[in-house]
């Protein structure tokens, strides 16, 4: 039965590949795909410049292992995501009734997988390849292999231990006890070093970037930090052998941690359907005790309510952005992101002594993190728009609104939702580093960082967002293929559509960036700062000229079903 869903799993990528290569008869796919060839090969093949310094093998094996740990830790706290082990419906009614084990079907979405890590990997080798010659190809791509599988492992069993936990209670807690322990003794174990060496990082700080260095390497050697650290950075010393005897040294302890976490996946994979049972015996017992009632006490909640309701008269465009915000504010990750901020928030905000004080320097570090992060990857995460509709085009094409408002209203959503959560982190960091002494940032000059925010992002985060729709409008059939793919093992596809996009969009803001600049130095003279105001005045008025022909351009080829 394992060769059967070995052929399956070939001949369904085979499939698609031919379905969607047919698509290149159209000029626009074709056009995009050698647009897309040329833009790849110009990211993959760059080499550096003579002479440019190249980065040093143990700073970056730290910082490689630092980035690991901020995806681990958001796998950890984000919501269980367990896409990887959801079955399609044709697969539930083939596989389902066939006899076909459970750890059988396990191995075959776990082949599906790889299909995903094999792509990354040879991106990631190129990069790697062009940027620090030393290695052979074939040993570097292996490093990145091991690398990307375990942590794409990693991530799945976060998400089965979460999801045990949550959909099944003392059930699934019973049979993770292990797994949690050993997660809470890391982010504690964590969270101690990162109170520690705090107060050292920021007295650093006001010193040169020499002593900063020394303080960040004093960091890293510490007892908790270094320990948490220790496996992250045993699966990137492959990356940095120099020869291929390093590599095999390196390469032992990274794949016996390939194995645990295969291990680990299999055994929670089964734990998962152990907890299962448990709460179904418990149910049956109660409603043997109780009665039908006590069966169904819990099942079925009803959806919550949305934030606020639909008005039954007014613009029939409100109604798209009404969907496409109560599809994120009524979620339970928005409610508990809401109520992290708030608690966030208050306590930073009365932080004036020690150990708040330091509370409130870490917070407000780690929010300044998040927010960099959401400004550049933003627009691919948040997707409350075209792109989770495009099975329900034709619906939405028989409502009697202009494509143009269409295309608009899903976009907006999107870019209000994602610029909520931006102001939000913004004005926590505000909040965060309000009680600071910094000369060289004054309280009036945060003022202004924060005021900058609130009128730059809502702006840049539509022009953005139109973009990411304008591709699901213009290539259906490439952005509606499927889900996208998501995680560590999808970071080398989404670090070159991330980079694509920002490209795009700062040719777009090259007009406006330029005509206000402009009218700033013709007015600063006269006006001083104040030039600022028609100056943005100048560049809003430009970019929603672009945005508004970009919408029309839009909304005629959804109107007409195109791509």
């Amino acid at each position: 039965m394992t060769g059967a869903l070995v052929y399956l799993t070939w001949h369904t990528v085979l499939n698609r590949l031919r379905r969607q290569a047919t698509r290149l008869r159209s000029p626009r796919y074709a056009l995009a795909l050698l647009l897309g060839l040329g833009w790849v090969t110009a990211v993959l093949w760059q080499r550096w410049e003579p002479g440019a310094p190249h980065p040093s093998g143990p700073w970056v094996e730290v910082v490689a292992a630092l980035s690991i740990l901020l995806l681990i830790g958001w796998s950890w706290l984000s919501s269980p995501d367990a896409r990887a082990l959801t079955f399609s419906p044709a697969e539930v009614t083939l596989l389902f009734p066939a006899p076909i084990s459970r750890l059988t079907l396990l191995h075959y979405k776990l082949l599906q997988t790889q299909l995903v890590i094999l792509v990354n990997v040879v991106i990631w080798t190129a990069l790697a390849s062009r940027q620090q010659p030393g290695l052979p190809v074939g040993l570097r791509a292996l490093g990145f292999w091991v690398l990307i599988t375990t942590l794409a492992l990693h991530r799945l069993a976060a998400a089965m231990v979460r999801g045990s936990v949550s959909e099944h209670g003392r059930f699934g807690l019973r049979h993770r006890v292990l797994s949690v322990a050993l997660v809470l003794i890391a982010f504690g174990a964590l969270a101690w070093g990162v109170w520690d060496v705090w107060p050292g990082l920021m007295a650093a700080a006001q010193d040169d970037h020499v002593g900063l260095r020394e303080a960040f390497d004093k960091a890293v050697h510490h007892p908790a930090i270094a320990a948490v650290l220790w496996p992250l950075r045993a699966l990137v010393r492959p990356l940095g052998a120099a020869n291929p005897s390093d590599w095999l040294g390196a390469m032992l302890p990274a794949v016996g941690l390939l194995l645990l976490h295969y291990l680990w996946v299999l055994r929670s994979d089964a734990a998962f359907e152990e907890a299962a049972t448990e709460a179904s015996l418990a149910r049956a017992r109660r409603q043997e005790a109780y009665g039908p009632g006590a069966l169904a006490l819990g099942t079925n909640r009803a959806p919550s309510p949305p934030v606020f309701p639909l008005a039954p008269t007014g613009w029939p465009g409100v109604a798209i952005l009404w969907k496409g915000l109560t599809a994120v504010l009524r979620r339970r990750r928005a409610l508990n992101v809401g109520l992290a901020l708030l608690i966030m928030g208050a306590i930073v905000a009365s932080a004036s002594s020690e150990p708040w004080s330091t509370v409130a320097e870490v917070t407000g570090a780690l929010t300044l993190t998040w927010l960099g992060f959401l400004i550049v990857l933003g627009p691919q995460w948040v997707r409350n728009d075209l792109r989770g509709d495009l099975s329900r085009v034709d619906l939405l094409r028989s409502y009697p609104l202009r494509g143009s408002t269409i295309v608009a209203m899903e976009a907006s959503a999107s870019a209000a939702a994602l610029t909520l959560l931006e102001l939000a982190l913004a004005a926590l960091a505000f909040l965060a580093f309000l009680n600071m002494d910094l000369p060289e940032v004054t309280t009036l000059d945060r003022g202004a960082l924060l005021g900058s925010a609130v009128v730059l992002l809502p702006p840049l985060n539509l022009m953005a967002m139109l973009l990411q729709n304008g591709a699901a409008v213009l290539y259906p059939g490439w952005v509606g293929a499927g889900a996208p793919a998501s995680g560590v093992e999808a970071l080398g596809q989404q670090l070159l559509s991330v980079t694509a996009l920002w490209v795009v969009l700062a040719l777009i803001l090259a007009a406006p960036v330029a005509l206000a600049a402009i009218t700033f130095l013709g007015l600063e003279a006269a006006v001083g700062a104040w030039a600022a105001a028609p100056a943005y005045g100048v560049g809003l008025g430009v970019l929603a000229v672009e945005a508004w022909l970009l919408v029309r351009w839009l909304g005629a080829v959804f109107e007409r079903g195109e791509g």
